[in-house]
């Protein structure tokens, strides 16, 4: 069985589209836990009616704002399947995304995967496909997150249950890392099969946000000093505007 992890946090507009591209699945084995992370706006009415129509539907409800790594670290203590899987309440999957990615890791024997994916654009039209390398170790996503996490799943039963990081920026980042201390490399499914949405503010600002969120990844959660973490955010721009350029494909 998959378990698929879903922070909520105000986000009545999207949730429904999500929580239909799960119903949507042709893999039907799978269990939807929608972590509420105190919103205030119609999304835990939703979600009570979602746990209602459907028993493969849990919830659970914190009770102040916690961030969306805590959130997450609670749907994966609550788990009981065998494959973590990741979906933000705001994204959502192509329907053959399970059954094609779970068929791909029990074939291949790998314990994390992750696919390609489709970034749609301020109205919500499908804007480019993102083609990350076929593997990934720790060494490579010094230099980017490759990994998008709406498209990774990992093997319980080979790795165990593996935890995010418990602080607010880059969590999804950190919990790669943390899964590729117990197994070498991440294996890629080269098929678009989930969709995200980005944020609007401008490239700018992302850049400078990107690299004070990074330099603090670096020292806190990897541990280096401020002058390696400096030489490796530096590099990470670099690598991350360079696989925007080259490996972010327009979709026509």
């Amino acid at each position: 069985m998959v378990s698929i992890i879903t922070p909520v946090y105000n986000r009545q507009e999207f949730l429904d589209e999500c929580v239909q591209s799960i119903l949507s699945q042709t893999y039907t084995n799978w269990e939807l836990i929608l972590v509420d992370d105190c919103s205030t706006d119609l999304s835990v009415k939703m979600i009570n009616n979602y746990v209602a129509s459907d028993n493969r539907i849990k919830s659970f409800f914190f009770k102040e704002n916690v961030g969306a790594g805590v959130a997450r670290n609670k749907g994966i203590e609550i788990s009981t399947g065998r494959f973590i899987a990741f979906l933000d309440s705001d994204d959502y999957w192509h329907k053959e995304k399970l059954k094609m990615q779970v068929e791909f890791m029990l074939e291949k024997q790998i314990e994390f995967s992750y696919t390609y994916s489709v970034k749609l654009d301020k109205n919500d039209n499908d804007s480019k496909v993102l083609l990350p390398p076929k593997s990934v170790s720790s060494l490579a996503l010094l230099f980017n997150n490759y990994i998008k996490t709406p498209t990774a799943i990992y093997d319980t039963k080979r790795i165990s249950k593996i935890f995010m990081p418990n602080f607010r920026k880059r969590q999804d980042w950190g919990l790669w890392f943390n899964i590729l201390e117990k197994t070498k490399k991440a294996y890629c499914l080269p098929v678009p099969l989930a969709y995200f949405r980005t944020s609007n503010d401008s490239l700018s600002k992302n850049k400078i946000k990107l690299l004070k969120e990074n330099f603090k990844f670096y020292r806190t959660h990897l541990n280096k000093n401020i002058i390696v973490s400096f030489l490796l955010m530096i590099l990470f721009l670099f690598v991350h505007l360079s696989f925007r350029i080259f490996f972010e494909k327009k979709i026509k």
